[in-house]
């Protein structure tokens, strides 16, 4: 049994025979899987993307201090 209850251009929720199923299709894959409730798949959905967020800020965060320290050694002070 699968019924789509809802789909736009990125995601789909699906209720299947084990759950809810919400697919994001800009990621290529499934954010929540087998939750009880379309409420619980969309919650779930968030708790992915906040720690998604966490990592990608915190990868940032590190990329951007070492742009900035190498950008401060090749930057003539004089100028």
């Amino acid at each position: 049994m699968k019924n789509t209850l809802f789909k736009n251009d990125t995601l789909s929720l699906t209720e299947c025979k084990d759950g809810f199923w919400l697919y994001d299709t800009i990621r290529g894959m499934n954010i929540s899987m087998r939750a009880k409730t379309e409420q619980e798949a969309f919650i779930k959905a968030l708790e992915y993307y906040q720690k998604r967020l966490k990592v990608v800020e915190k990868d940032y965060k590190v990329l951007n201090d070492k742009v900035s320290l190498f950008v401060s050694t090749v930057v003539d002070d004089d100028c």
